[in-house]
């Protein structure tokens, strides 16, 4: 891969990204609605009994990582299929000919500002669940403590890969609405599936991105037979790595 090209390229991405008023939209979403969420649950435990614990705060805080991991899998796909719904990318593949060089310039400028999107999304998930209990006798979860720090940062970077699986998906559908439907199924529809057998759906439900992150990835301590919180970041990752490469691949066999 030419250091210019890709460089050049990732320059045309950035300005897209950032002159695209939807990116915006999604990314201040997908923050609101984990700093939503965060507020909402611990004013809803500041009268609650019995008095709930450092644990239960962080886990529920986090919880608006539901909603916002589907705000930013959706900036992922339009970031592919808003060019195809426009035209552009057509002129993107003239400026820049060699076609992984776009896609990887893709990959760079949505994982790199998707990380950090999802990384403010889960400390402003923490942080209005942590004010909203303040003056209550309710401990405080310190980002001090491993478990707890280690939970807001994996919630990041769970948030950041999918993402990249919505540059995956997006690249390989090319059709907006298609493209976030299939993602929105991929997050959801494993689960009731793995739901249906019951405690013995936990070893395929291990691998189900929504209850990785609901029991693995936002918890200080993952529910017994489900990866640990790590682990279950880097199969996200892995799925992420999956759905850009079969893209990739559909992107240099196909016609624009």
């Amino acid at each position: 891969m030419n250091g210019y090209g890709f460089r050049h390229a990732a320059r045309m991405e950035r300005i897209k990204l950032t002159s695209v008023r939807s990116t915006w939209w999604l990314a201040v979403a997908a923050v609101v609605a984990m700093a939503g969420t965060g507020a909402g649950v611990g004013l809803g435990y500041r009268s609650h009994t019995p008095v709930a614990t450092a644990a239960q705060i962080l886990n529920n805080s986090l919880g608006g990582a539901i909603a916002a991991q589907l705000l930013l899998g959706a900036l992922g796909v339009l970031i592919v299929t808003g060019e195809y719904g426009t035209g552009m990318i057509r002129s993107t593949l003239a400026a820049v000919p060699r076609r992984r060089t776009v896609l990887a310039a893709k990959v760079a400028v949505c994982g790199g500002a998707a990380l950090t999107v999802g990384l403010l999304a889960s400390f402003a998930g923490y942080l209005a669940g942590q004010l909203a209990i303040r003056g209550t006798a309710i401990p405080a979860a310190s980002l001090g403590q491993p478990a707890i720090l280690r939970a807001v940062l994996l919630t990041g970077v769970y948030l950041g890969a999918t993402a990249l699986i919505g540059v995956g998906i997006g690249t390989i559908v090319r059709h907006s609405g298609a493209a976030i439907g299939t993602l929105f199924g991929l997050m959801f529809v494993p689960m009731i599936v793995a739901g249906l057998f019951g405690e013995s759906g936990i070893q395929v439900g291990r691998f189900v991105p929504l209850l990785m992150l609901l029991n693995s990835i936002s918890v200080t301590a993952p529910i017994p037979g489900l990866f640990a919180g790590w682990v279950s970041a880097l199969l996200m990752c892995g799925y992420a790595a999956v759905a850009v490469l079969c893209g990739g691949f559909l992107l240099r066999h196909r016609d624009a």
